[in-house]
């Protein structure tokens, strides 16, 4: 078994104390285990979640690094993952919770070697609030509508294009062999091109099940600018993407099938109606995913 870990959290303007707490109470519980928590911080300007993560990482074990504002975020995780003194690191998002109560002690048993990356999967939970936000959140539709293809049996035909380095452990030379890839400045894809460099890189990618779970969920205005700036990111990197993305993939069905045209002329008329609705009180997952192909259609 595994016996040192860094835990690395990253955080802008987000409260990483419960997380904190709760992997903690993990790592505890885990005899002779050596590890650290690190929340690193890049460049937050609220200084409540500030004050909070400090006083998080009061505790033994537990540092608060202010890593400055970088450009982008591939460019913080490459900066964070630095800051792990232990061999083996752990990242997590900071508004995700551990599924089970053995999450830390299933990573260390996972059977990874040195110089292999693990995925443990994703899912959503709404707690009592699942009913409202499953009705209105769009955000919560489309990753509760996903879940089937982050289980365990979907990742492991799919290694590499199936990481989400959400939730993402790994032995320290993976990042330092292949890391983030810093020419992605907009929102999105980081993960999906890091899956893909490992696998030209020959690194092994493990799955298992060990799933966090997404606790909150962006307004739907909110969803939409990121999606906006991920479809960006998509078509920028599109050539390097391919066979990673189910999006291009489609888009380059339409344009084989001479379909384009009609997408774009119909997204230019009705782009703007069908993206009110998206942001309304109920929204469709049927018209997200029309959105998405023509937002990506008129890019090119």
């Amino acid at each position: 078994m595994i016996t040192q870990l860094s835990i690395l959290i990253p955080v802008y303007n987000d409260v990483a104390a419960p997380l904190v707490a709760a992997l903690r109470r993990q790592a505890e519980a885990v005899a002779g285990l050596e590890y650290e928590i690190v929340v690193f911080d890049d460049g937050s300007d609220c200084a409540s979640a500030v004050e909070r993560n400090k006083a998080a990482c009061a505790l033994p074990r537990c540092r608060y690094v202010q890593g400055g504002r970088h450009a982008c975020r591939a460019a913080m995780r490459n900066a964070m993952a630095r800051h792990g003194r232990y061999e083996w690191h752990l990242m997590l998002d900071a508004r995700v919770s551990p599924v089970h109560g053995d999450f830390i002690r299933r990573y260390l048993e996972s059977g990874a070697r040195e110089g292999e990356a693990v995925g443990g999967g994703v899912c959503v939970d709404g707690g009592v609030d699942t009913p409202r936000l499953y009705r209105e959140n769009l955000r919560f539709r489309y990753e509760k509508r996903e879940e089937k293809n982050h289980s365990l049996e979907a990742r492991k035909k799919r290694p590499y294009a199936s990481l989400r380095t959400t939730n993402f452990f790994h032995h320290r030379s993976v990042l330092e062999r292949v890391p983030y890839d810093e020419r992605v400045m907009t929102y999105g894809y980081e993960d999906v091109l890091l899956g893909k460099a490992l696998q030209e890189a020959g690194v092994g990618v493990l799955h298992i099940d060990n799933p966090v779970a997404y606790t909150s969920f962006e307004d739907n205005a909110r969803y939409l600018g990121k999606l906006d700036e991920a479809i960006s990111t998509l078509h920028a990197f599109a050539p390097e993407l391919q066979g990673y993305s189910p999006l291009l993939a489609l888009c380059s069905w339409l344009r084989r099938a001479g379909l384009l045209p009609v997408v774009r002329l119909v997204h230019r008329l009705c782009g703007g109606r069908v993206r009110k609705m998206l942001a309304g009180r109920r929204p469709l997952l049927l018209l997200l995913k029309l959105y998405k192909i023509g937002c990506l259609a008129c890019k090119g």
